[in-house]
């Protein structure tokens, strides 16, 4: 291949499982033979479980033994560097050596031809510098079958999305809520919450600061747009088991980000650059009826709670749980 590929990123942490899923569905990829990939293990957190250590280190050894990339480099952290650092971080680092990035977590499965579209996407969209951010998690049905479009939403869930040196340069990694929220006007932050039904700005007062509400921000104030597949390339596999999310998640039932990988088809570069206003209708619509669906899946966790203690007798508990 004589073309200038760009390097693959991986996130790991404490999950063989979901990465061995990960690095397996990356290999069959088209490309893989032809692709750079880095992999950024995080360090253990021993102080929160102990497991952790074993956890991490079972992770390294598998990824020693993984082949069919052109390259396979792993960069192990010596320490726990958490999520949000781990991951930009390393994006600064591979991005400053090479311009440009595709990046994965360790949830993040990705169909055969993620990479050639990744590439695709990185080359057809490098000069048009309103484009700040690919994705390939298309959890709504698009607008078109077969073209891209334009959101000025980027969502990462699993990785599978890439951008450019020059608009990385963009993102600031926020220390505190008020230092993000100085930044927007009334009108960008009613954008960024989609109306008020997506309320993404409330993890600003996150301890660290999730890393993508801040690069939410970076595409908002630089009038930028996430380029979207029109199908989606990569699917979750950790929903149920990743850092952002709790055991409410599983009780509570099938999580709304759930998808599957549909066949292969055609993919049209809409060069067109503007936000599509059907998309983010879209968008509101589901994070609308997400808000619905979490006040009623909520109501089936405490239900289901209550029903425990009735089975344990402790009926009284019960009783002033209902009063209140």
């Amino acid at each position: 291949m004589d073309k200038n590929l760009a390097p693959v990123a991986i996130f790991v942490y404490n999950r063989l499982a979901n990465t061995r899923g990960v690095i397996e569905a990356l290999q069959k990829n088209y490309l893989a033979k032809d692709t750079d990939v880095f992999v950024f293990s995080d360090g253990p957190n021993i102080l929160k479980n102990p497991a952790n250590e074993r956890k991490v280190a079972e992770v390294r050894q598998y990824l020693k033994t993984v082949t069919g990339f052109k390259s396979f480099n792993i960069i192990e952290r010596p320490e726990n560097f958490y999520i949000e650092k781990n991951i930009t971080d390393g994006v600064t680092e591979i991005i400053n050596k090479f311009g440009k990035i595709i990046v994965l977590e360790d949830d993040g499965v990705s169909a055969p031809n993620f990479l050639n579209f990744m590439n695709d996407a990185l080359d057809f969209y490098e000069y048009k510098d309103k484009v700040m951010h690919i994705a390939t998690f298309t959890f709504i049905k698009a607008p078109s079958n077969n073209k891209t479009f334009f959101t000025t939403y980027s969502e990462n869930t699993g990785g599978g999305w890439g951008t450019w040196r020059n608009r990385w340069d963009k993102f600031t990694w926020f220390q505190n809520e008020e230092e993000g929220l100085s930044l927007l006007s009334p009108e960008q932050k009613d954008k960024i919450e989609m109306g008020g039904v997506f309320k993404c700005l409330g993890s600003l007062k996150a301890k660290p600061i999730p890393w993508d509400i801040c690069w939410n921000i970076a595409i908002i104030i630089n009038n930028g747009l996430a380029v979207n597949s029109p199908y989606p390339l990569i699917k979750n596999n950790g929903l149920f088991n990743g850092t952002h999310f709790t055991i409410l998640n599983k009780l509570s039932g099938k999580n709304p980000f759930e998808l599957n990988l549909e066949k292969e088809r055609e993919i049209i570069f809409e060069d067109n650059i503007e936000e599509n206003l059907e998309a983010t209708k879209l968008l509101r619509e589901f994070y609308r009826n997400v808000g619905k669906g979490s006040t009623r899946k909520s109501e089936r966790v405490i239900h289901f709670i209550i029903k425990i203690l009735v089975k344990l007798k402790i009926t009284k508990l019960v009783k002033k749980i209902i009063s209140k």
